[in-house]
């Protein structure tokens, strides 16, 4: 049995991936851990989208003009997005889910990177608004960041 502690140590942000795709268990492993995050008073405002797409995951590549080398290659992502009425902590909340995706990928033997969208600009605009058009998201929602994972 391995140590949590080994995890933390090893877990670092990866941003060249492998062109091999992710299986359908690691990836419902890595929505699980983000879904199993504590949330303040058990509120759980966090919404994850997975993006398995390489065509969508390339397009969110543009919601910043640089800082997204990861999804270049990522053939995996998740976008973390809340919805700040349900509890006005859910910065933390995102913050939370995203490292439990962080660590279970860790632990799964696969890299990841967050790329942080919230008070990000892309070229055109903010970071948030090129992905909610990509992926059609609720404007009620506020999108957080994206963990890119895949293969080392």
């Amino acid at each position: 049995m391995g140590l949590f502690i080994d995890i933390a140590r090893s877990r670092h942000s990866c941003r060249m991936f492998g062109e091999s795709p992710l299986s359908d268990e690691e990836m419902r492993l890595i929505l699980e851990a983000g879904e199993l995050a504590p949330s303040s008073r058990n509120l759980h405002p966090v919404r994850l989208f997975p993006v398995s797409d390489t065509d969508a995951i390339r397009a969110l590549a543009g919601c910043r003009p640089s800082s997204t080398t990861a999804l270049k290659t990522a053939t995996f992502a998740v976008v973390v997005a809340a919805d700040p009425m349900v509890s006005d902590v859910w910065i933390e909340d995102c913050s939370i889910a995203s490292i439990m995706m962080q660590l279970e990928a860790e632990d799964l033997g696969l890299g990841s990177c967050w790329i942080q969208v919230r008070l990000r600009s892309s070229v055109d605009g903010s970071a948030e608004d090129v992905v909610r058009n990509v992926l059609g998201l609720d404007t009620d929602l506020t999108v957080h960041s994206i963990i890119a994972i895949g293969k080392q």
